[in-house]
């Protein structure tokens, strides 16, 4: 099934810098990789690990052979991932400047009959279904561990001082933790954000968007002028992977 595919970054109307990286490439194999980076860290150090992680998934995607087996495919996302982490880590630890830098990573890697879902920190990828649209991912963060634990609501965790505090990131510490889950190509679309989107834009709202009748390129931009609309707090990032066909009669 032939997709459609657009992603854009802006960097919002209260910060001076984008610190969010995004990539989105088919490599010679006709396997998609869609990523969001949201970096963190003082002065310009988190745009430094977002794009360190971007690029690094990109030059291993592009050399990636066929996605040829479920164990393949996991053990690439693991050894890459924690390859970022680690190029990551050692240079915040050799400059003084970039000490503590880290960034979120998520996104997908789209084969022929499968994709595959990999999150660490608070960045999000959603599902888009015939009659359905939810979270893929699961939050690292220190509120998503409160309400799974019951000990916050839904409107308490909105607007909790807590609320952007991680438990996870990449190039904070020496080891990360990585979530990989694997779905089929079953949906209509896939939307990949960091929470420069999410945290300010409601769930309601970009399903809505997602299934109007506009090309991708529209989705984009629309979604990031209800973020810019919502206040612009901070930088944001979309990328949507569509199946084409299914929303385009």
């Amino acid at each position: 099934m032939s997709i459609q595919y657009y992603g854009a970054s802006h960097v919002g109307l209260r910060r001076r810098n984008n610190q969010d990286s995004i990539c989105f490439l088919e490599n010679g194999e006709h396997a998609l990789l869609a990523v969001v980076c949201d970096g963190i860290g003082g002065g310009l150090a988190g745009d430094v690990a977002s794009r360190m992680a971007i690029e690094h998934m990109k030059e291993s995607f592009l050399k990636m052979e066929k996605c040829s087996s479920d164990v393949q495919v996991k053990h690439w996302l693991q050894d890459t991932i924690q390859e970022a982490n680690d190029l990551i880590f050692t240079q915040s630890t050799r400059n003084t400047e970039q000490k503590g830098m880290g960034t979120t990573l998520v996104g997908i890697l789209k084969c022929e009959t499968t994709t595959y879902i990999f999150n660490v920190g608070d960045s999000r990828t959603y599902g888009l279904y015939a009659d359905d649209f939810l979270a893929l991912t699961e939050d690292h963060s220190y509120i998503a561990d409160m309400l799974k634990r019951g000990e916050l609501s839904e409107e308490e965790a909105a607007v909790h001082p807590n609320r952007n505090m991680l438990t996870n990131a990449l190039g904070i510490w020496d080891t990360v933790r990585i979530d990989i889950n694997k779905i089929k190509n079953d949906y209509k679309a896939l939307l990949i954000c960091s929470d420069g989107l999410h945290g300010y834009v409601s769930e309601a709202i970009i399903r809505e968007i997602l299934e109007s009748k506009r090309s991708v390129e529209d989705k984009v931009r629309m979604l990031i002028d209800k973020a810019l609309l919502a206040g612009g707090y901070d930088n944001v990032s979309v990328i949507i992977v569509e199946q084409a066909g299914d929303l385009h009669e």
